[in-house]
């Protein structure tokens, strides 16, 4: 019985440490402009992991969309995600239509591209202690990978 009661103590804070350990988080913040506009309207998404053609809503950390500054500030942690899917390789989707035509984004979809967030600014547990500034991206440039995604799907719903 004794062995127990020595033993309960480190068994409870063995599984607060696991708990803490298994949570990372990220924030960043940065600016967009379609030329020497601030971009308005655009879509950003903050994944957990870099995400293959199609976008795996249950991976997105945040998201928003940017209003007339162009400015834009996300954060998000994996608490909520299954233990085996803590750890974070964080990447953010754009999708905008910056210099194109608007009669015809409904067909060709918006123009998306992914910006890998460094690793050194994932932080253990549900807060990040460090958020990535982005800078001021101009939209009218080809980002490498860029394409375009006619088939933007918004999320329903979030993590519990």
């Amino acid at each position: 019985m004794q062995s127990l009661l020595l033993i309960l103590p480190f068994v409870a804070l063995a599984s607060t440490a696991t708990a803490a350990v298994g949570k990372h988080a990220v924030a960043v913040r940065g600016q967009v402009m379609c030329g020497s506009v601030p971009a308005e309207n655009v879509r950003v998404r903050l994944f957990r992991v870099p995400q293959p053609k199609k976008d795996d809503l249950n991976q997105i950390l945040a998201e928003t969309t940017t209003k007339k500054p162009g400015v834009f500030m996300l954060e998000g942690d994996t608490n909520g995600f299954p233990l085996n899917e803590t750890s974070m390789t964080p990447v953010i989707s754009f999708y905008h239509s910056c210099d194109e035509d608007p009669s015809k984004v409904n067909k060709k979809g918006y123009r998306k591209f992914n910006y890998n967030i460094p690793q050194e600014y994932v932080s253990l547990g549900s807060k990040a202690k460090r958020t990535y500034d982005m800078g001021t991206l101009n939209l009218q440039l080809e980002f490498p990978g860029e394409i375009h995604d006619k088939k933007f799907t918004e999320r329903k719903s979030t993590r519990a």
